[in-house]
């Protein structure tokens, strides 16, 4: 089945929907936005992990064993 994204204009707007969607019985995942602070975080973690890989001080595994973990 099709997945389908919705972006309320406001918090009532979002109830609504929801609303619905709980009438229609309708599976509901919501995920948050993620804020400025969130996305600079998760971009410095990344950063310091490329940086501690290239100095040797980790190492990463490749795609193909974390996809064997799936």
């Amino acid at each position: 089945m099709d997945t389908i994204i919705v972006k309320p204009k406001n918090a009532e707007q979002a109830r609504e929907v929801l609303q619905v969607l709980k009438q229609m019985k309708v599976k509901i995942e919501i995920y948050p936005d993620r804020t400025k602070d969130e996305i600079l975080d998760s971009i410095q973690r990344g950063a310091k992990q490329a940086a501690d890989f290239i100095k040797g001080k980790i190492q990463l595994r490749d795609a193909q064993e974390v996809l064997d973990e799936l």
